[in-house]
């Protein structure tokens, strides 16, 4: 298993951002994971993932974890909760099973796609109607 740091630089509104790497043929990370900037899996991966950049899942990659990041390109196999600010993009031998939360879903020909799919701007409208539907119960038990 091999972890690099300075293999590729990810840019982003703030600047370039350097890309950790995570490889191995027979790698199986567990856990609960918080990368500050990008990362490219090609390994197996499991648990759960706050990546404050992209997320990369490479052709022999596996991840099968809830995931919050920025973007996301899933080019092996993802199984879990992902949530995104930017965009999802399943590439042609790309594989997504489980709930996405996003504004922006591009699914290549070929790309598999199995679950459920809620805009981020969704989300905040139910949670801002929940909130609101809140107080009125709370005001009108006073």
């Amino acid at each position: 298993m091999a972890f690099s740091n300075a293999e590729k630089n990810y840019s982003t509104e703030i600047g370039p951002r350097t890309l950790l790497t995570v490889v191995g043929d027979y790698a199986v990370l567990d856990g609960k994971f918080k990368i500050s900037q990008s990362i490219e899996i090609d390994c197996e991966l499991r648990g759960k993932l706050t990546v404050d950049g992209k997320i990369t899942i490479q052709q022999n990659g596996f991840v099968s974890a809830d995931v919050k990041t920025e973007e996301a390109e899933i080019i092996g196999r993802y199984v879990g909760d992902m949530e995104a600010t930017g965009n999802v993009i399943i590439r042609e031998t790309g594989v997504a099973m489980g709930n996405i939360k996003t504004d922006s879903l591009v699914i290549n020909k070929g790309g598999i796609f199995n679950g459920n799919i809620m805009r981020m701007t969704e989300v905040q409208i139910l949670l801002d109607e929940k909130l609101a539907t809140t107080a009125i119960v709370e005001k009108s038990d006073i």
